[in-house]
């Protein structure tokens, strides 16, 4: 019976996956010259209880923080690998009083403007609450800190077992804003890949109540929708190709209401819309068994674009193509690579290689009076949940 990873109650397998072959200190540095991560950094994480992750992290002004060769390793486990390549795919960045949305990473434009340049910021102890760390080629470009997580067990009224996790975070400026990218990385399993937009409001409007009251002397910035796109190459466990399998769980108001568990497998590349009524959510899974939980719990808001039609959907899965990295302005190479989203997925089969999946988010930026001049954080992220990695819990029981 396949069971999903729950924190908080005993009755509920954990369903976890491992990483890492040797020992390790609490955080470790590895060198940029290794072979599994020529443009960046091996990054390590331990926990007390014996879990640890490792990744390879590389900052780029067109991707941000990405991770690749990504690794988890339960407590007695063995090391695993889960993730091969992973990165925010594009950010989509739509004012209400514009008729189309402007692509935040731009690798087919040469922009001579400063100001409207991607750059990476450089951190400091002042930015960073944890350790500032060099990236491959670029100084001070990573923020890691480990935090505590959530509850990992609850057995009656025996003491609680809690976790910790580990945050790696990039910042990217662009004009007046502050995109901040982060991977978290939990004791448990868990991957919670998560984008923030900060900053200064640039783009100002009249304000129609203040306009009325003869105010005209406080702008207001212009509202807009954030549309944030990851592209998640899975590499789970052993080296066979990895699928994918929807989860959705309809009413049957005539059979007393109850919502029966429908598993379908996804064979062709397509686009797929969130259904809500349904809880639709996906699994990525090996054939090993054990796989990672997408549910879209969190997917709040829509996203309707009539330029760009891959927006419209929150899924998307793709066979593996190595040049195809951006949702919108990629790189094209003749016939073997598209410009966008929609020229990859063509109806191709998922069986002869190894599938991508993109998931996309919208969130509203929609600041009030009080945040003139500086911006509230925007925070749109999700969780990746671990899927029947381990037949047990590898975690001690408290007595």
């Amino acid at each position: 019976m396949n069971t999903l990873l729950t924190a908080t109650n005993c009755s509920y397998r954990f369903v976890l996956m491992t990483i890492m072959t040797f020992c390790l200190q609490p955080f470790q540095v590895a060198s940029a010259q290794d072979t599994n991560c020529p443009q960046g950094s091996i990054l390590q994480q331990s926990f007390s209880s014996g879990a640890s992750w490792s990744v390879c992290a590389t900052v780029s002004d067109t991707h941000g923080l990405e991770v690749s060769n990504v690794y988890y390793r339960a407590p007695g486990d063995s090391s695993r690998s889960v993730l091969s390549e992973a990165q925010v795919a594009q950010i989509l960045l739509h004012y209400h009083d514009k008729a189309t949305a402007e692509p935040q990473f731009s690798p087919l434009t040469t922009l001579t403007e400063e100001s409207l340049q991607t750059t990476i910021q450089r951190l400091s102890q002042a930015t960073c609450m944890g350790d500032v760390i060099n990236v491959g080629e670029q100084p001070e470009s990573v923020c890691s800190r480990v935090e505590n997580n959530r509850t990992l067990a609850k057995y009656a009224q025996r003491e609680s077992l809690h976790s910790e996790a580990w945050e790696l975070s990039g910042t990217l400026l662009r004009e007046s804003l502050t995109l901040s990218i982060s991977w978290t990385f939990t004791e448990d399993g868990q991957i919670r890949p998560e984008v923030s937009v900060s900053g200064r409001a640039a783009r100002t409007q009249l304000d129609e109540q203040f306009s009325q009251n003869k105010r005209t002397d406080i702008p207001r910035f212009t509202r807009a929708t954030v549309l944030s796109t990851w592209r998640l190459v899975p590499a789970l466990d052993t080296d066979s190709l990895d699928t994918v399998e929807q989860f959705d769980f309809p009413l049957l108001v005539a059979d007393q209401n109850r919502r029966p568990m429908q598993i379908s497998a996804i064979t062709e590349e397509a686009l797929i819309e969130v259904d809500r009524q349904q809880f639709r959510g996906w699994r990525l899974v090996d054939a090993s068994g054990a796989g990672y939980y997408l549910d879209p719990a969190n997917q709040g808001y829509s996203y309707s674009s009539a330029e760009h039609n891959w927006a419209n959907y929150e899924v998307a899965f793709t066979r593996y193509n190595a040049c195809e990295h951006y949702a919108l302005e990629n790189p094209s190479a003749a016939e073997t690579c598209g410009e966008h989203l929609n020229d990859f997925v063509n109806a191709e089969s998922l069986s002869e290689q190894q599938v991508v999946m993109w998931y996309s988010q919208a969130h509203l930026l929609n600041p009030s009076i009080e945040d003139w001049p500086i911006l509230g954080d925007v925070q749109i992220g999700f969780d990746l949940l671990p899927f029947d990695w381990t037949d047990t819990s590898p975690f001690e029981v408290v007595e």
